[in-house]
This record gives structure tokens, C-alpha cells and sequence, in this order.
């Protein structure tokens, strides 16, 4: 019985962590900052992930926030080129999925946006400079990521 109500609450917060990467995604979008009571919320969320998951040990959510780190130590070794914000949404993911699901979040991700700034630029709707918007990726390869 324990184990039924914990795979429930576990389904809960994976899907709250879904809405709460496609409301980032919408921020992202409009504004190309996410705030930070967004970012506490998410890390929160995936931080009551850990002792849900019966087969995910500590270790596995320490690599994933350790490659969160490394993005955001990328965002400030890059002045911003890559946002903190998006470097702080990986941590959190990293925290919920492991180490090995966030790489394949953070690859399904990029390809995402490469295939997006291509339309761009074939569209001539931007250029090389053009900033986009990298949550909305994520939040697909999440989608992605939970399916699979």
C-alpha cells in the first residue's frame, strides 16, 4: 500500500514539475528571464522528487545537479551567453531525473533549438546574434524524456 500511494505522489510531482517547466517556457518566451519564485518553486518540486523514486540513489541526484552546475559555470564563464536561469532549470531537472536523464534532456534540448534556430535563419527572421529562447526545449524534451 505504501509503495501505491508513493508511485502516485511521485506521478504528482513529475507532472507539477511538467507544468511548472511549460509556465517557465511561456516566461521565457515573453520576457527571456525567468523569475526567481518560479526557479525556488521548480527546485523545490524536484527536490521532493528524491525519496519518491525507489530506484534513484543520492549520488545520482548529486551528478545531476552537478551538470547543472557546469551550465551555469558555462552561463558566467560566457557573460550570459547561456542564461543562469536556464543553467539553474537543468540543476533542478538534474536533481529530479539523475545524471543520465539530464544529459538526454539536455541533448534532446539542444537539438531542439538547433533545429529552431535553423527556420529562423531560413526564414530570415533573425540573425547570427538572435537570442532564443531555450525553456520552451526543455520543457519539450521533458515531455520527451517522461514518455520514453
Amino acid at each position: 500500500m505504501r509503495m501505491e500511494i508513493q508511485l502516485i505522489i511521485y506521478k504528482i510531482l513529475m507532472v507539477a514539475i511538467g507544468v511548472l517547466l511549460f509556465a517557465a517556457g511561456v516566461t521565457d518566451i515573453r520576457t527571456k528571464q525567468i523569475g526567481r519564485r518560479q526557479l525556488l518553486l521548480l527546485l523545490l518540486v524536484c527536490l521532493a522528487v528524491i525519496p519518491m523514486k525507489k530506484d534513484f540513489g543520492l549520488l545520482n541526484a548529486v551528478g545531476g545537479l552537478t551538470i547543472g552546475l557546469g551550465v551555469i559555470g558555462v552561463s558566467v564563464a560566457t557573460r550570459e551567453q547561456i542564461g543562469r536561469g536556464d543553467g539553474i532549470v537543468i540543476a533542478a531537472m538534474g536533481i529530479a531525473l539523475g545524471a543520465r536523464k539530464c544529459i538526454w534532456l539536455i541533448c534532446v534540448s539542444s537539438a531542439i533549438m538547433c533545429a529552431a534556430a535553423i527556420v529562423v535563419l531560413l526564414l530570415k527572421r533573425g540573425g547570427r546574434q538572435t537570442r532564443l529562447p531555450f525553456l520552451p526545449a526543455v520543457f519539450a524534451g521533458y515531455v520527451l524524456c517522461a514518455v520514453c
